[in-house]
């Protein structure tokens, strides 16, 4: 029976371990791909010159949303 107990106690604190391992492999994965994410970002618009004319959509998305600020005011 002890013997029983022994190679399950093993084999869990192996299992453990390897699981353990792997997501410390996967988070440090997820790191450098957010480094390098990072790396690539410049923060300009990919173009600029649309950002000067507005379409309807983004005008009434405005305005929609000043008369929402105008309203929480009075």
């Amino acid at each position: 029976m002890a013997d029983t107990q022994n190679i399950l106690a093993m084999v869990l604190s192996i299992t453990a371990g390897l699981m353990i391992w792997y997501i410390l492999r996967f988070r440090q994965n997820r790191r450098m791909n957010n480094l390098e994410d990072l790396e690539e970002y410049s923060g300009m618009a990919k173009n600029p010159e649309n950002l000067m004319n507005p379409d309807d959509e983004a005008l009434d998305e405005l305005d929609r949303l000043l008369s929402k600020e105008f309203d929480s005011d009075e």
